[in-house]
């Protein structure tokens, strides 16, 4: 009881943390265009958002952009990751022809080495990557430099120039990059965790965090909306794998295991104004966990086994035969997919949580399919992977009636952490053909996408 206070509790402290958007009425409609101060071509992915609030939008590829205020004049903030950042006032007299030019950051470039080919490949010299997460259209990069022995934060845009460089070697330990439901960049070290900042040509961290608390604050947050903050919460009490039990031990009273049930879980949203929580779906699979034991029980008692065989026993089961099924929830440009496979559908529900559709799968029956959901946020797409011998598949779902097709075969042997991101595709590889048998950093063009 005392464990489910602390959740609400928590819960509650990450919603006093944020602030509360009220809806606006749309009335007028502003059009224009940004471009480099210097080139004077279009600049894209430039967000342009309406001073103290979260109404806001981004150029296209002619650096163009409209957006909707509620009243004018209004002030307007225009921000890129490689440009210099510039606030503007728009009146109802320029609202159909605002141009606006950006200066572009001067910075040092890194001494990466990009091979051409069907991929890009980041990988300085003598250097090796340990994670990358995206920020807007950047990618942001924690390396190894052999040669200097530090640990570094890289910010490069898709090209892979240098935006930005910075030695995080005085951190304890830093070895992951992970972006909260916020969108924000958080450095994971050993026992903290900093938001990654870019401003001015520099890489900051700011708000370090403890680890623990961290993790109770957003480890179980998806995302938000205007509206809502998007969790996911799993019965299961420690860190274990996602299986029912290890040992025989563990089940000690197979006739009332309730109380053990690993493979409970719910996803729910919660209201940023009144704190309500709505769950959209709440999810037991007792009867696979069942099956898994008796399956175990039937070997287990046929042979003079130890109870360390029946945990082994009990794992191979579920994995092999009994999996659970694999069910998560997603946003795109302000509609939610709960990507239900236990189920066979996609639920597709708007802002408000309204359910709007149900879109009939099959593709996660295939004996190939890897239980990997990916989107690409900025081109608004649904992704999934498919085993091909030891390489992979990359698939895009249709959103529309749930078919799949093929988008690109990944020509290296298990790559890892595969992403899409504007249009391109990311992983990494172990390449054991370099000499120095580092992680690298691919990046491919999806063309017809």
């Amino acid at each position: 009881m005392k464990r489910k206070q602390g959740k609400y509790i928590l819960t509650a402290l990450l919603l006093c943390l944020l602030p509360v958007l009220l809806p606006a009425q749309e009335v007028f409609i502003i059009h224009g265009k940004v471009s480099d101060q210097e080139t004077k071509l279009p600049v894209r992915g430039v967000n342009i958002r309406v001073q103290n609030s979260y109404t806001g939008t981004s150029t296209d590829d002619r650096g163009m952009f409209e957006l909707r205020v509620s009243k004018l004049p209004a002030v307007l903030l225009a921000t890129h990751i490689a440009y210099f950042g510039k606030p503007f006032i728009v009146t109802q007299k320029l609202a159909d022809s605002v141009f606006i030019f950006l200066s572009p950051k001067a910075v040092e470039l890194d001494e990466a080495e990009i091979t051409a080919g069907k991929y890009k490949i980041f990988t300085g010299k003598h250097m090796e990557v340990i994670d990358y997460s995206f920020m807007d259209t950047s990618l942001l990069i924690l390396a190894y430099d052999f040669n200097k022995n530090r640990h570094e934060l890289i910010l490069t845009d898709t090209h892979f120039d240098t935006l930005g460089i910075k030695d995080v070697s005085y951190l304890k330990k830093p070895g992951q990059l992970f972006k909260d439901c916020m969108g924000n960049c958080q450095l994971l070290t050993w026992d903290s965790a900093y938001q990654v900042y870019f401003t001015n040509g520099s890489i900051k961290l700011i708000y370090p965090t403890y680890w623990e608390k961290f993790y109770s604050l957003l480890a179980n947050c998806l995302f938000e909306t205007q509206t809502h903050l998007a969790f996911k919460e799993n019965s299961r009490k420690q860190k274990k794998a996602d299986y029912a039990a290890l040992t025989l031990s563990d089940l000690s009273n197979p006739r009332d295991l309730t109380g053990k049930d690993e493979w409970q879980h719910q996803f729910f949203l919660v209201d940023k104004t009144t704190h309500k929580k709505t769950i959209l779906d709440a999810v037991s699979e007792w009867e696979k966990k069942r099956d898994a034991y008796d399956h175990a029980m039937f070997i287990f008692t046929d042979n003079e086994l130890t109870h360390r065989s029946f945990g082994d026993i009990l794992r191979f089961a579920e994995i092999a035969y009994f999996r659970p099924a694999f069910q998560t929830l997603k946003l795109l440009n302000d509609t939610i997919y709960y990507f239900n496979h236990l189920r066979s559908r996609i639920d597709v529900y708007a802002d408000n949580l309204v359910l709007i559709d149900s879109i009939t799968i099959d593709y996660h029956n295939r004996k190939n399919w890897k239980e990997i959901i990916i989107t690409d946020k900025i081109k608004n797409k649904a992704y999934t992977v498919f085993s091909a011998g030891a390489k992979f598949v990359l698939a895009e779902i249709n959103l529309h009636d749930g078919t799949v097709r093929e988008i690109t075969r990944i020509d290296k042997l298990f790559p890892t952490k595969i992403r899409v991101n504007d249009g391109y595709l990311y992983f990494l590889y172990n390449d054991l053909h370099n000499a120095w048998g580092t992680r690298q950093l691919f990046q491919g063009e999806l063309v017809n996408n």
